[in-house]
């Protein structure tokens, strides 16, 4: 057994580890759009070891495309609805792209013109592309709001590093792919590159999504000690608090209140756990249904906001929604 089918094996594995992962915290946190990125995980751990090169024992043209064709589909998916809920969204065109190389690559299959079946892997790199602007523009909105946990910042981070592992490790299947159509023999010293890469993506990959326990509370070891002098840890809701304060001359603490109060008539219950778990699970949906709904803005009032204070404070709370909804996704575990 080669090396490179060991690499393979752990990597199929490690992904498989993080798409059962990600359904549990998809259905823990009540974050639909993590079974998409969860099925791109499951696809890879179906087609990894029919990758169609030389070094793969179980190579399959087949199998590797259909599977990279679908992997494609939830990624998009995935971008669509973690990124763009009540923005415009380019998630058309890249589907699209997605359709025409699936066409493409079932004629080149099926009359066995190998040249052509290689337009799935740049399809790839196009998708992952996108997926590092839309990160690094979505990391832009919460790097200097000190509401964001650290931990959620680093998590940021470690995606926008691995995106860019993602885009080699596709432009090398690109490579070897054409290599093993023209019969070119590669420089042996890409073999150890490549595993340095496959390796590395993974290892980043499972501390993004899988977020081991220890590993979190490292991150977060400044914040912690505040927090326990404060005795209330951060949340998604204090991004929201704060996002209301801005321009209104309204206290955060009476933002979060009656949040919290709102959140407390819509549940039907005013226990302080039940609202609590019930914030922690919130999708953008019932985060949106929240903030318009009428008693958010009745209890602000009444807490000694003005009508226009009001008004502004609610309409800052849902455009930060709009603007770090990723957030909802990055701080699920």
């Amino acid at each position: 057994m080669n090396i490179t089918f060991i690499v393979l094996t752990v990597f199929t594995l490690t992904h498989l580890w993080i798409a059962v992962q990600l359904v549990l915290t998809a259905r823990k946190s009540n974050q639909r759009n993590l079974y998409w990125l969860a099925g791109l995980f499951a696809l890879v751990v179906c087609y990894s070891f029919f990758t169609p090169t030389a070094e793969s024992p179980l190579s399959n043209y087949w199998v590797f495309h259909l599977g990279l064709i679908a992997g494609n589909f939830c990624l998009a998916m995935f971008i669509h609805t973690t990124f763009y809920r009540d923005r415009k969204s380019p998630v058309y065109i890249f589907l699209g792209m997605v359709v025409l190389a699936f066409v493409v690559d079932i004629y080149a299959l099926a009359v066995n013109d190998l040249n052509l079946a290689g337009i799935m892997t740049i399809v790839g790199f196009i998708n992952w592309t996108w997926h590092l602007v839309v990160a690094r523009s979505a990391y832009g909105t919460v790097a200097a709001d000190p509401s964001v946990e650290n931990w959620i910042k680093a998590r940021y981070r470690l995606m926008i590093v691995y995106i860019p592992l993602m885009m080699l490790i596709t432009m090398q299947v690109t490579v070897s792919y054409t290599a093993s159509i023209i019969n070119l023999v590669l420089p042996p010293i890409l073999l150890p590159i490549s595993l340095i890469i496959i390796i590395a993506s993974i290892v980043l990959q499972f501390l993004v999504w899988v977020m081991p326990e220890p590993f979190r509370l490292w991150l977060n070891r400044e914040q912690q000690t505040r927090h326990e002098e404060e005795q209330r840890p951060l949340s998604v809701l204090d991004v929201f608090g704060t996002a209301m304060t801005a321009e209104t001359g309204l206290r955060s603490m009476a933002c979060l209140y009656a949040i919290r109060a709102t959140v407390a008539k819509r549940i039907g219950s005013e226990n302080s756990d039940a609202v609590q778990k019930y914030l922690n699970k919130m999708s953008y949906a019932e985060w949106d249904a929240i903030l318009q709904h009428t008693e958010l803005r009745r209890i602000l009032i009444n807490s000694g906001a003005d009508n226009a204070s009001a008004t502004k404070a609610v309409e800052n709370a849902r455009k930060a929604l709009i603007e770090k909804q990723s957030l909802l996704t990055l701080s699920a575990r």
